[in-house]
């Protein structure tokens, strides 16, 4: 954790720099795919929307302390224009920099405060949940590819659209599905993931078109149960990575980590349970 906490100093330290993921993530010495996805987790947003916000909420400040230009704010506060400026801005706080100034309102602009160690405690103490330690082995597997950028992912929408090829992979070892998450590709202001839907197989013979193939090598997981819709699933991710792994005697090994939905799984249901699998090995 005091990695994490040395970028979210790294992030208040360089507001009014041009800073990507990229180096956010190097100052906590995690891979950007790692980082990103546990900064969600822990913080509910991804790092950009993180480092917009913080920007927005000192730029909201300021246009009531300072005798600044909005133009001059916009493009301190690394945008490219007035316009994307005030479309942010209205967007974060439902009213533009000028109307903002104008009525003078403080109270309204207390939307992103840095997330601190103290929001640390209080996720921590908040949730008791012990994982399953298991070993599985490797496993070939087969399904559909999407790709997404930083925080746009819609599990609900993918498991939706992979529906109409679930039925049709030949081979299949079991009746689960599993959604796994991918390192893409990175460029300078973003990290692009991908989602992959897919059901296990006993060989690659005859993938259908369209269809990826992936193999899961042999490995160390500690299983989650996560019970409820798929749209809660980020406070169940919030828990993993912000209380269990740090007291945990385990660590995070950058392998892809996985959804296993048994058949008959309703992402609707708040019964639904599905179960969440975070390859780890223990501490040295």
């Amino acid at each position: 954790m005091q990695r994490f906490f040395k970028s979210i100093e790294y992030i208040e330290e360089h507001l009014y720099d041009k800073i990507s993921v990229h180096e956010i993530a190097a100052a906590s010495h995690y891979s950007t795919y790692h980082y990103s996805r546990v900064f969600k987790a822990l913080v509910g947003d991804t790092p950009k929307e993180y480092l917009r916000k913080r920007r927005l909420t000192l730029a909201a400040k300021r246009l009531l302390t300072e005798d600044v230009g909005i133009l001059n704010l916009a493009l301190e506060c690394q945008f490219d224009s007035q316009e994307a400026f005030t479309r942010a801005f209205k967007a974060l706080f439902n009213m533009t920099p000028a109307q903002y100034r104008k009525i003078n309102e403080p109270f309204r602009l207390l939307y992103k405060k840095p997330f601190s160690e103290a929001d640390m405690d209080f996720l921590q103490n908040r949730i008791s949940m012990e994982p399953e330690i298991i070993q599985l082995p490797t496993m070939k597997i087969v399904g559909i590819a999407a790709k997404y950028d930083d925080g746009d992912l819609s599990l609900p929408k993918l498991w939706s659209a992979f529906r109409p090829y679930r039925d049709n992979i030949p081979n299949r070892v079991g009746t689960d599905f599993f959604g796994i998450y991918e390192s893409y590709e990175e460029s300078d202001d973003s990290t692009t993931f991908v989602y992959i839907c897919s059901a296990q197989v006993e060989n690659f013979d005859d993938v259908p078109e369209g269809m990826i193939t992936r193999e899961l090598s042999e490995q160390t997981y500690a299983r989650f149960t996560h019970i409820g819709p798929l749209t809660e699933l980020e406070e169940t991710l919030r828990y993993i990575w912000g209380s269990w792994l740090p007291k945990s005697r385990y660590e995070y090994t950058e392998k892809p980590d996985f959804e296993l939905l048994p058949a008959g799984f309703n992402g609707a249901d708040k019964d639904s349970k599905l179960y969440l699998n975070i390859p780890v090995k223990e501490k040295a």
